[in-house]
């Protein structure tokens, strides 16, 4: 038996039962752990790009005075 929505339409999905707080803050905190998370990579990943950057430079400097650096 479907259930029909007035003016034609259908729903394919009732929840029958509401969330309880717990489920809700448990969602909430799921969902901001993940944010974290991301956050906190590409937070690293930035740093190791400029981390790198360095090192490339200084490396370069070193080539540049060897006259290594064509």
């Amino acid at each position: 038996m479907s259930r029909e929505i007035p003016f034609g339409g259908s729903m394919s999905y009732i929840p029958q039962t509401v969330p309880t707080d717990f489920q809700i803050l448990f969602g909430f905190l799921g969902i901001s752990l993940l944010l974290l998370a991301v956050w906190f990579f590409f937070d690293w990943m930035e740093r190791y790009a400029e981390k790198k950057e360095r090192e490339i430079e200084k490396e370069l400097e070193e080539l540049d005075e060897t006259g290594e650096l064509y």
